[in-house]
């Protein structure tokens, strides 16, 4: 099934309006709607949404469990991938 990743930012300020209410994403209801976004015809296109320079303490992403990380590692081609991958 086909889904639609690019034209679907709008669902960011109703699907994760849990990490306002936690207090871990700004209240501004513009923090999310400002991605860099390119739509072309046929449901191609590409979406970049990141975090504001102002917001330095956001919490790092819960990553892989350690030992899902190190299984995986083995098929890792550098150690830069097996450090995302802990982030």
């Amino acid at each position: 099934a086909a889904d639609n990743f690019v034209g679907d930012s709008y669902h960011t300020l109703f699907a994760h309006r849990s990490m306002v209410e936690l207090g871990m994403a700004p209240g501004d209801p513009n923090f999310a709607s400002a991605p860099a976004e390119i739509s072309l015809q046929n449901g191609h296109g590409v979406g970049v949404l990141g975090f504001p320079p102002t917001l330095a303490d956001f919490p790092e992403y819960e990553g892989y469990p350690d030992e899902v990380v190190d299984q995986m590692a083995t098929s890792y081609p550098s150690p830069v991938h097996k450090d995302l991958m802990r982030r």
